[in-house]
């Protein structure tokens, strides 16, 4: 297959091959909550608004690294998506929909964190992740109201 039909999604069977930057490759939201445990210690899903030192985020590189049994190419995909995901939680927008909403958005947060497009460059776009986040909570939300009126 060409490599510009291959999913970037699929990275577990590809070689080793540096990540391309412009636009990281998927990874599960299970991955990036690893991260964030790690980040938080053992202690829950921290809520990611307060700022980070480098040190913090090295141990949790580390870690990671040895914990995940992951490819090479697939743990600096988890790590980028992760960086730029904390980076995200601390815009106006997405701090907010955490701090309204806390650990739902935060998961949902994860979840739109693994499957937006990402360029390590710019990070990912604070609006279009609060725009995803919303509409997944009000989705969660609707689906609470249609359980209550059925029950």
């Amino acid at each position: 297959m060409p490599q510009a039909m291959k999913s970037p999604a699929v990275i577990e069977n590809a070689p080793e091959s540096p990540v391309d930057t412009s636009d990281v490759p998927r990874v599960g939201a299970r991955e990036l909550a690893l991260a964030l445990k790690i980040l938080s210690a053992g202690n829950g899903l921290l809520l990611p608004v307060v700022t980070l030192s480098d040190e913090d985020l090295r141990r949790v590189e580390q870690d990671f690294w040895q914990i995940s049994p992951r490819a090479r190419v697939r743990k600096v995909a988890v790590l980028l998506r992760f960086r730029s995901f904390l980076a995200a939680c601390q815009t106006r927008h997405v701090s907010d929909l955490i701090a309204r909403h806390g650990q739902m958005a935060l998961v949902i947060a994860l979840e739109a964190a693994a499957n937006m497009r990402l360029n390590a460059k710019w990070g990912f776009n604070p609006v279009k992740m609060a725009r995803a986040m919303s509409e997944a909570l009000a989705a969660t939300a609707d689906g609470f109201d249609g359980q209550t009126a059925a029950a």
